[in-house]
């Protein structure tokens, strides 16, 4: 409901004057990001206590919800980038999440790499 009521205060004021809407699509973003982010937490309590059952490192946890985390913030920048109309920033932006999130992962490739040579040894 609060999205729905932001995007029609954002549609008067996109209007009445730019600057203050982009202001306000901030802050409504972030507003909603803050929101998310409480029931996020008992999403990475529950994924944890599943991971410590598992004969799961806690490593490759971390590095999952780290790409998560890059995502959501680069989806979030490139909304803001294209609400004021900046579509060349918003696919620089997608393109270095792309890239932080792979270098975030290499980590877990290399894993993977090492368990199928270890794999193809035996």
């Amino acid at each position: 409901m609060f999205c729905i009521s932001s995007a029609l205060v954002m549609r008067v004021l996109s209007e009445a004057s730019p600057p203050i809407k982009a202001v306000c699509a901030v802050a409504a973003a972030c507003m909603v990001g803050a929101r998310f982010a409480a029931d996020f937490r008992s999403l990475c309590d529950a994924a944890e206590r599943l991971v410590e059952g598992a004969a799961v490192g806690g490593g490759y946890l971390l590095t999952v919800f780290k790409c998560l985390g890059i995502c959501f913030v680069t989806q979030l920048g490139c909304d803001i980038c294209r609400d004021c109309g900046e579509n060349a920033l918003a696919s620089q932006l997608e393109l270095a999440g792309r890239a932080a999130v792979l270098i975030s992962a290499l980590p877990l490739f290399t894993a993977a790499a090492e368990t199928v040579r270890l794999l193809l040894d035996v």
